[in-house]
Order: structure tokens, then C-alpha cells, then sequence
């Protein structure tokens, strides 16, 4: 039987100013339906989101996942301090 052939993705970038800095939204789009938002997310900086706008298209090509929005994993860790402990 004949596999289909693997679905091609589109993928985006965009800066907005996001308090005193930016942010880097992109988003990943099927090649065959370009208006149908497959998944978004946003990093720091354009590497950052390059990255991970590639993982995503890896993850649904190797069908990983579906979609949707993918949450940043680079943040640094915060130091929290409990203040009333």
C-alpha cells in the first residue's frame, strides 16, 4: 500500500515589543491550508524561536503531537523567596 506523501509545513516569525524588551512569536502552518493555524508559540530571541518553531514542525511530522500552543521552556528558573517563612 502507498504511504501518502508527508505533509509539508510553513513557518513564520514576528517581533512585538513586550514590556522592555520582545518577544518572538511563530507560528507553524500546513503548506496545503496556509490559513489554518496549526501551532504558535514565543520566545526571547529569533534563535530561540527558530528552534522552536523546527522541534514543532519535527514533532508533527513524526506525529508527536497535534498542535496547539507550545509553552516556553527557556525561561530561566525564578528564584522565589517565601516571605513568610
Amino acid at each position: 500500500m502507498k504511504q501518502p506523501p508527508p505533509r509539508r509545513y510553513i513557518q513564520s516569525f514576528q517581533a512585538e515589543r513586550f514590556y522592555k524588551g520582545r518577544r518572538h512569536y511563530w507560528t507553524v502552518c500546513r503548506e496545503d491550508k496556509p490559513d489554518e493555524l496549526v501551532s504558535w508559540g514565543y520566545a526571547l530571541t529569533l534563535e530561540l524561536a527558530e528552534t522552536a518553531a523546527q522541534n514543532e514542525v519535527d514533532a508533527l511530522s513524526s506525529g508527536q503531537t497535534k498542535g496547539g500552543r507550545v509553552i516556553d521552556t527557556s525561561k530561566p528558573a525564578i528564584n522565589r523567596r517565601c516571605w513568610h517563612c
